[in-house]
Order: structure tokens, then C-alpha cells, then sequence
């Protein structure tokens, strides 16, 4: 079933047993996990037109951890990414506590190895495979606003980027929508930001031998005082190269230009061997593209007929490469709790709902002392800002 376009392909009286706005890996995965539990009307609601410009942009969180193809195999997808224009991802290479670089291979831990994805073609199989199983794509539509309807149930409004307006009613709405959580926001839930990081995001071309020797299929990272950098080298052959660091910090240095930009990247130890900056002359070369990065949390992951999944309810630091796997983990959790709901009695509803916010507080939990422990190693510049507020948390 192909992607349809919104607001014409909004049938009247439309009517579906979930409503999932957001049709990221968190949502894709939520729509394809009730899919195969039989569940009949999955609606995914998509910001973003079936192959237009936005979804072919330069995208960050492209590393994927080994644990996510034991994921995909639960959603009854291939987990050999391969074959599809991904490339393995064997471990990392960091500059972090010391002036060493410092090894790290998945092969040592036992856990195999990981994925470095075309992101873009990544999250565009996730949402045709889920509507290849029967969940509707509406697409490009967003939440225009939402009620709960008197006889149960929900009236959900959305609207198209022209300005067209519809509305479905669900007997349960997910908050898909990322970092900005726009569903479980309007219900009332708010969301807690514990920094201020931010992404800065070019590509490059990586060296050859022997500068890059070993850097293909492993990502790195090189702590600097103000942040980190991170480089992998991309299916296309080219490499993405991030600098993160607080807001704050970027926009008083002028990070988001290309000149400071390049300045601050030919100024790293180790990167700049790996993946050359562009010459002084940057000619048509791009300033960076600025996306947010904060380790965030909703404070509620659940109520009465909703949840919350993906980056909308935690937001992860880019550092644990954790983002994707939880996405995959988070729909494959809100499914087996939707499906108590509509098998279970009242109790046994209000449980599944109990123990999946005890989930969500478990998580954020881990996430935050995994956290702590990877500034605490990389503390090299304890009074610079970007790491003293690391330290104070």
C-alpha cells in the first residue's frame, strides 16, 4: 500500500483503532508490531511527503547498535542490512580520556557488530514495510489538535502543509512525533530538557591510506573542550562529521558558519587526518546543519488511551548511539500494551499502562547513570562549561 496524500485521501468519518503521529523508527515500529498482532485500522500520520526534499536532506543518527537487528527481527523484518545499502558498523575509535586512541570492537563483547545506515533510506523501509502490513500512511500531515471523545475514544484534527483540515477519531493515539512530543504535550504532559546540546552536521570526504586507514566501519569520537566530535563514513562512501556541544557555546564561537566551523574541525588531533576539513577557501561548500540533541524526557509515558514512544519520551545523547535500538524497543512495548487494553479488563488495562511507565522510569534511569559515567571518563577540561555542567549533573 502506497503512502497517500492528505488532506484528499481522508475519508469521511474516518475511524481507526490507533492513531500513531510520527512515522519515524518508533512509530513505524508501534504500527508494525499491532499490525502483526492483528490489530485491523493502524493509521500513521507523517510530517513529511513520501520522497520529498526533507526526507532527502543530510540526517544525524546514523549509527546503529548491534541490539538493533535482534529488533528488527521481532518486527518480522530482515536483520541483514547489507544487502539493503547499509554497511556494518564493527565498533569505535576514540580520542577521549587521554591523547591515545582507543579501540573498541562489538566483536570482544560477543554481540557482533552494528549498522552505519543511509538514514533516510532506513526510516523510508521502516514506514513502507509498515504499510506494506496494512497500517494507512497519511502523508504530509501533522497534529492540528485533539479532544477526547464523550463515548471514549479520541477526535484527533490534522492538517496538511497548505492548510487543509480533517479529522479521525482512534480508540488510542501515540506520540510518534519526536523530540517536540506534540501529542502527549497537548494532553497536558511537559517535557524536561537536562542540557543544551546541540548537532552541527557536514559531510566529508574521508582520507585514504594510511591517514584513514581502519576508520571504515567503525564511527569516532574525539572529546575537545567545548564537545565532542563524531565521524563515520556513510554507505554513499562519503562521512558525516558532527560537532556537538551546547547551544550556547556554538552560537557565541559562530559554529553554525562555515568559516568558524572549519576552523574549530582543523583544530582537532586526530579527525582532521581522518576526514580533511575543506580548504580555507570554502567556495560553495555548506555552513553545518544544526539539529537538537539534549537528553530530554516526557514526564508522563502513559494516561488513560495514550502513550508516548521513540525521542518523544526520551531524547538521547547522541554519545550511546542508543536512539534507533530504543525507538525499535519502544514500539514493540507500547503494541503489547495497546493490545492489553483491548483484550483486558479494567485491571488489568490500568497494569499494562503501570508497568509500562515503570519501563520508561527504568530506562531513563540507566540512560542517565550511562550518562554520567561517559562525561566522567572524557573530563579532561574540568572547568570548561560543556563539561563542568556534565560534572554537575
Amino acid at each position: 500500500m502506497s503512502p497517500e496524500a492528505f488532506p484528499g485521501a481522508l475519508r469521511d468519518a474516518e475511524a481507526a483503532d490507533v492513531l500513531i503521529v510520527g512515522a519515524g523508527p518508533a512509530g513505524s515500529a508501534t504500527a508494525l508490531a499491532l499490525r502483526a498482532a492483528g490489530v485491523p485500522r493502524v493509521l500513521l500520520v507523517d510530517r513529511a511527503a513520501h520522497g520529498s526534499p526533507e526526507r532527502a536532506a543530510l540526517r544525524v543518527g546514523e549509527s546503529a547498535a548491534p541490539n538493533v537487528g535482534p529488533l528488527l527481527a521481532r518486527l518480522g523484518l530482515p536483520d541483514d542490512l547489507e544487502r539493503l545499502g547499509h554497511r556494518p558498523y564493527h565498533g569505535n575509535l576514540s580520542l577521549w580520556s587521554g591523547g591515545e586512541l582507543t579501540a573498541d570492537d562489538f566483536l570482544r563483547r560477543g554481540s557482533g557488530h552494528g549498522w552505519h545506515l543511509d538514514r533516510a533510506r532506513f526510516d523510508q523501509w521502516l514506514r513502507d514495510a509498515a504499510a506494506e502490513r496494512g497500517a494507512r500512511l497519511l502523508a504530509p500531515a501533522s497534529l492540528a489538535g485533539i479532544e477526547r471523545r464523550p463515548e471514549g475514544g479520541w477526535t484527533v484534527g490534522l492538517r496538511d502543509h497548505s492548510g487543509g483540515r480533517g479529522s479521525v477519531t482512534a480508540r488510542v493515539v501515540v506520540d510518534a512525533g519526536g523530540r517536540r512530543a506534540p501529542l502527549a504535550t497537548a494532553l497536558g504532559a511537559r517535557r524536561r530538557r537536562l542540557d543544551r546540546l546541540i548537532a552541527l552536521a557536514v559531510e566529508g570526504c574521508p582520507a585514504g591510506e594510511p591517514a584513514g586507514g581502519g576508520f571504515a566501519g567503525r564511527s569516532f569520537v574525539e572529546a575537545v573542550e567545548i564537545g565532542w566530535w563524531y565521524a563515520a563514513v556513510l554507505p554513499s562512501g562519503r562521512a558525516i562529521v558532527t560537532l556537538m556541544t551546547d547551544d550556547d557555546i556554538a552560537r557565541t564561537a559562530g559554529l553554525g558558519g562555515k568559516e568558524a566551523f572549519r576552523s574549530a574541525w582543523a583544530a582537532t588531533a586526530r579527525l582532521r587526518d581522518l576526514v580533511p576539513p575543506p580548504g580555507s577557501d570554502l567556495g560553495g561548500e555548506a555552513a553545518p546543519a544544526i539539529f537538537p540533541a539534549a537528553s530530554q524526557h516526557i514526564d508522563r509515558a502513559v494516561g488513560a488511551g495514550w502513550i508516548v514512544v521513540g525521542d518523544a519520551l526520551i531524547g538521547f545523547d547522541p554519545l550511546t548511539s542508543s536512539g534507533i535500538a530504543g525507538a525499535l524497543d519502544d514500539g514493540l512495548a507500547a503494541a503489547d500494551t495497546i493490545l492489553c487494553w483491548f483484550s483486558g479488563d479494567g485491571a488489568e488495562a490500568r497494569a499494562a499502562a503501570i508497568g509500562y511507565a515503570r519501563r520508561a522510569e527504568d530506562t531513563l534511569r540507566r540512560y542517565l547513570a550511562e550518562r554520567t559515567r561517559h562525561y566522567a571518563a572524557g573530563g579532561r577540561w574540568p572547568d570548561a562549561p560543556f563539561w563542568s555542567r556534565r560534572a554537575a549533573r
